[in-house]
């Protein structure tokens, strides 16, 4: 149980600014493939410390540090990858086998593409033809090379997005880290609106700096933003 505790109070703003500097500070490499996270969401548990439900737990996930997992039903390397649209990928950040700690790519700029690929699935389907990978496994057994490249823009956090049950009170912890620069401003990201609005009304604001805040990564002012400072 997450619960009020300083030690997890501190895990959290620990990782939140882990992953700030992850879509601030690096640019991904593999097999040919640039990679580029704008949108990311933190999974980490460690067993009496920090027991988030939602994380798979699978073996992939510790003592695995820059290499990727793709999603599986279970908790073996050796278990079948889910099917469909369902799997997506993570880097894994865990260097030690007593945490499961990784980032879900939820949408990433890859080979300089115009846009956003925004979305788990496409996110990885998008680094298998890029990469000319014939099989999930060639992607996870490659090292990720990770080189400092800063992006300007702000970092915004919210809750990650279509949790299971098993994540209990760790849904409400605001684990998804968005990059907000030019491609947030231009692209179809979930819950774009809802991101910018929660963060203006957290904040201390003032109304004038609220309003440019919103134009600035929406285009337009949220009715909720303005009822806020009525």
């Amino acid at each position: 149980m997450i619960g009020t505790t300083i030690m997890n109070e501190q895990i959290v703003h620990r990782l939140q600014h882990e992953a700030a500097i992850m879509l601030k500070e690096n640019t991904l490499f593999l097999n040919g493939v640039t990679i580029v996270p704008k949108e990311i969401e933190i999974y980490y548990y460690e067993k009496g410390v920090f027991e988030d439900g939602s994380v798979h737990q699978n073996e992939l996930q510790q003592n695995n540090q820059k290499h990727f997992y793709i999603h599986r039903w279970g908790t073996k390397k050796t278990d079948s990858y889910k099917g469909g649209n369902y799997p997506g990928i993570d880097l894994v950040v865990s260097g030690t086998k007593d945490v499961y700690y990784s980032y879900l790519i939820r949408s990433a700029i890859i080979n300089g593409t115009p846009n956003p690929i925004v979305g788990p699935h496409k996110v990885l389907m998008k680094i298998m033809s890029e990469g000319r990978f014939n099989t999930f496994e060639e992607i996870e057994n490659n090292l990720v090379q990770i080189q400092t490249s800063p992006v300007q823009g702000d970092v915004l956090f919210s809750e990650r997005i279509n949790l299971g049950k098993d994540a209990g009170e760790f849904a409400s912890i605001k684990f998804r880290a968005v990059m907000c620069d030019n491609y947030f401003r231009g692209g179809k990201y979930p819950q774009k609106e809802k991101l910018v609005t929660s963060n203006v009304l957290l904040s201390t604001m003032t109304k004038e700096d609220a309003w440019a805040f919103s134009k600035n990564n929406l285009g337009y002012i949220p009715d909720k933003v303005k009822q806020h400072y009525e």
